[in-house]
């Protein structure tokens, strides 16, 4: 959901660099990255603004990449202007062809299009939900989409100590709530208990001063990974609850684009992240 939260939280608290949003989208990215089978597709829920679009172009062997919100506006309004080919994509493509879907829908809907995707996120999402809508939340991914990885992100609220002028408020106007790291462990064993068919760990970004060791990561992590397809998942439901608002497509380098662009690469890596910084 919002970018800037903690940003504007720490005026008077500590500082992050990369910004706290960066390190979450580059974190999920390098994640998805190294899955082995590879990532093909993918799904982030509540993709507000759309940043994480630039982070998902990224993970290399990505076919399909789904952007899903609740609200139309943030899709036509910033999603379209982030998921557009820029020229960097026309002039140099991609090693596998890319199609980047948004949706105006709830991660408490089922839609049949994202059965069989390898990963779905939800980066800082879940403290945006009301109850009944949280509660639906694992009936979606876990039982009805299980994707082979899923990652959450979501505020530690121990750290909030740290950031005085919250003066015991949430980071964010919307948050319906925010847990502590046994809260968020306390939910993510909820759903390995209906679900065994997952396992989680858990981590996080934005680290603490070193005298403040004791409050956790600014931002905690849960990455769930299936253990073996369920056989309790015979939905054979086609629900379509989604309303796709655009759809973008990148196009396949050529061999010779192929070999040449890897041979420039290795001769002058990309920082990919330097790129994001300087574009848009």
């Amino acid at each position: 959901m919002a970018d800037h939260d903690e940003n504007e939280a720490s005026e008077c608290g500590p500082k992050f660099s990369p910004p706290l949003y960066m390190q979450r989208y580059q974190f999920v990215r390098d994640l998805l990255s190294k899955e082995s089978p590879v990532i093909k597709k993918l799904a982030d829920f509540g993709c507000a603004e759309g940043r994480f679009i630039r982070y998902m172009k990224q993970i290399p062997f990505a076919e399909e990449a789904v952007c899903v919100d609740i609200i139309r506006t943030n899709l036509e309004e910033f999603c379209v202007h982030e998921a557009q080919p820029i020229m960097w994509d026309h002039m140099f493509g991609r090693s596998v062809p890319l199609t980047v879907n948004l949706y105006e829908g709830s991660v408490a809907e089922l839609d049949c299009r994202l059965k069989g995707f390898d990963a779905v996120s939800c980066i800082e999402l879940i403290e945006h939900l009301h109850p009944n809508i949280l509660a639906k939340l694992p009936l979606n991914i876990f039982g009805y989409l299980e994707p082979r990885v899923v990652v959450f992100t979501t505020p530690n609220s121990e750290f909030n100590v740290l950031f005085p002028q919250l003066n015991g408020k949430f980071r964010h106007w919307d948050h319906k709530f925010e847990w502590t790291r046994q809260e968020f462990k306390n939910w993510c064993r909820e759903i390995v208990k209906d679900y065994p068919n997952y396992d989680f760990e858990i981590t996080g970004v934005g680290n603490p001063p070193s005298e403040r060791e004791d409050v956790g990561f600014c931002t905690q992590i849960a990455i769930f990974r299936r253990l073996y397809s369920s056989e309790k998942n015979n939905d054979d439901r086609q629900p379509h609850s989604y309303s796709l608002v655009e759809s973008f497509y990148y196009r396949q380098r050529t061999k010779e684009e192929e070999i040449k662009f890897q041979k420039d690469r290795e001769a002058s890596p990309i920082d990919w992240d330097a790129c994001i910084s300087n574009n848009r």
